[in-house]
């Protein structure tokens, strides 16, 4: 019976911890979306490898990323306030290469970028040569790339396919070193977004945890919960309005005071005091003001809340599932 106690508790806290997760994502999400923080962390991943913001504007030029640009919903290109095209957010290893070679080849030349098969290759030779004065840290990065082009005439093709190859394995090595840092950056995003939704909410793991084991019946309703949107295939299903269903303990409570006389945020007798339709409402969440070891385990429980929402929703959506395994179910009668 102790064991079941303690396996619905952690049931329930990952539950609760998969629900501060989705919605952690949804926020982050906006907010990168509207900040354009993908669409900006690949541009300069691709400044950094062509080492020229010519080269890079030339890139993004080219018909095949234009078409990876960011749309709305009617498939119309969208816009920033300035006019420019919002860059993409993702770009295929694929089509980097093809539009890369086609403007490492033409870097060396003027005007404007021309398919590769327009070429030949004494132009393609010039315009290489070309680079190396222009662009000399490109240069050496593309000696790698496009070896021996020297002796590329007999068999063009098969060099070209061989330099796209290559162009796509450097840019899958790049984005790959580029994603851990954005996954570094994007999970002190998420924490501080998930420390203030905890703090807005009172979602205190601690708090939460007690109030779990106290409450068999509360406890074994969301553990049930629980298993249900385990059968999901993903978490995006699990929302806030599953839990507020669910009665979460969580949430601001209050009680109402004798007195009227208060501020709109007041402080009275150690407890803080909302004023809210002319009443004087003392929050009763919150631990009084002079207890310093209830206000330290409060703050504790919101950065654990916090510290599970940097984690990520995939995360506990597994555990969860890994939990409600081990679970028995009840037997059918």
């Amino acid at each position: 019976m102790q064991l079941d106690a303690i396996l619905e508790v952690a049931i329930g806290l990952v539950f609760v911890w998969l629900v501060i997760s989705v919605a952690t994502m949804e926020v982050q999400n906006r907010i990168s979306i509207l900040l354009g923080w993908r669409a900006e962390q690949l541009e300069k991943s691709i400044l950094s490898m062509l080492k020229d913001e010519t080269l890079v504007r030339k890139f993004y030029e080219h018909p095949l990323v234009i078409e990876l640009a960011q749309k709305d919903k009617n498939g119309n290109l969208i816009k920033d306030k300035k006019g420019a095209i919002r860059r993409p957010t993702y770009i295929p290893n694929a089509t980097f290469a093809t539009v890369a070679c086609e403007v490492i080849i033409n870097a060396g030349k003027e005007g404007q970028t021309v398919p590769l098969d327009t070429m030949s290759i004494s132009e393609m030779k010039a315009s290489i040569k070309s680079l190396a004065e222009k662009n000399p840290n490109l240069e050496r990065v593309n000696h790698y790339l496009m070896p021996k082009m020297e002796k590329a005439a007999d068999d063009l093709d098969v060099k070209l396919a061989e330099y796209r190859k290559n162009t796509e394995a450097w840019f899958g090595d790049v984005m790959s070193q580029a994603s851990n840092w954005y996954k570094i950056r994007a999970q002190w995003m998420a924490f501080w977004i998930g420390l203030a939704i905890a703090v807005s909410i009172n979602i205190d793991t601690i708090n939460i945890a007690q109030k779990l084991w106290q409450e068999p019946t509360a406890r074994a309703i969301i553990a049930a919960q629980a298993q249900a949107e385990a059968q999901n295939e993903d978490a995006t299903s699990i929302s806030f309005a599953t839990a507020k269903s669910l009665n979460f303990p969580a949430g601001w409570t209050t009680t109402a005071l004798d007195t009227k006389a208060c501020r709109l945020i007041d402080i009275i007798d150690y407890q803080i005091v909302i004023r809210s339709a002319g009443d004087c409402l003392a929050v009763t969440s919150l631990p009084s003001l002079n207890n310093g070891w209830g206000m330290f385990v409060k703050l504790f429980g919101y950065l654990l809340s916090a510290a599970a929402a940097a984690q990520g929703a995939p995360f506990w959506f597994d555990i969860l599932r890994k939990l409600v395994g081990v679970k028995p179910q009840p037997e059918a009668k």
